[in-house]
């Protein structure tokens, strides 16, 4: 009776041990099922990045916040082709793996550089060309129109203000004068009488300017030898003329 007594007693040792062997594994399952895995998982999960350059960057906020991951701006610049508040580059990189949470760095594109417009009115054309030129413009569309206070071939106005700013590289346009409206032709003078001269320039509406005088043995004294404007040359009215005379 005894002996049958001990060996119930290392059956029950036996199944309390087996038991608890059970619940230990078990619960060694639940932790690594319930805490391990998801962590590891969780930690291991990569995220394709998305292509944000020459999106807004409102619309890239949204996009790679929708991803999970986090955008940080790092600098803004200037640039020529996108406009201003477009993503000009990104780190990492579009179709690199990161990790959830992850910040993707973007330059953010200030659009084009500013600058000053220069003052060109009152100069010819091609020296105001040259000064469009080195300030970092172009010369844009060039009118032609007549003005009674700008003498021709000057410039009389320009599309952008002086002094204002404007994006680098921008055409500017310009308005040249063409001289007065009431144009005439300087009248030969070379060969008539000082008194012929005089007359005749004030038949053309100009004005007799310096007059100078010079021996020449091939005309008679008081003969008009030289002038300037040269004959047939466009004068608006007024236009002073000097002549040279014979002694």
């Amino acid at each position: 009776m005894e002996k049958s007594s001990g060996g119930l007693n290392r059956i029950w040792r036996l199944l309390i041990v087996f038991v608890a062997y059970s619940l230990l594994i078990y619960g060694l399952y639940l932790a690594i099922d319930r805490v391990f895995l998801p962590n590891i998982v969780s930690g291991s999960a990569t995220i394709e990045v998305p292509k944000i350059t020459g999106m807004s960057f409102g619309d890239a906020q949204k996009i790679i916040k929708n991803k999970g991951l986090v955008i940080e701006v790092a600098k803004e610049v200037y640039n020529e082709s996108l406009p201003a508040g477009s993503v000009v580059t990104q780190l990492p990189v579009a179709a690199s793996t990161v990790k959830k949470g992850r910040y993707i760095f973007v330059t953010i594109s200030k659009g084009k550089e500013l600058v000053q417009v220069p003052y060109i009115m009152g100069l010819r054309q091609r020296p105001a060309s040259i000064n469009l030129m080195q300030a970092g413009f172009e010369l844009g569309k060039v009118s032609l129109e007549f003005s009674e206070t700008v003498a021709k071939d000057m410039v009389i106005s320009q599309s952008h203000k002086p002094g204002s700013k404007i994006p680098f590289g921008n055409k500017i346009d310009i308005v040249v004068s063409k001289g007065s409206e009431k144009q005439t032709k300087v009248p030969t003078l070379i060969g008539l009488s000082y008194l012929e001269a005089i007359k005749l320039l004030h038949e053309s509406d100009l004005i007799l300017g310096t007059v100078s005088y010079r021996s020449d043995g091939t005309f008679i004294p008081d003969v008009v030898v030289e002038q300037s404007p040269n004959p047939g040359e466009t004068a608006t009215p007024e236009t002073v003329i000097n002549i040279t005379v014979t002694k």
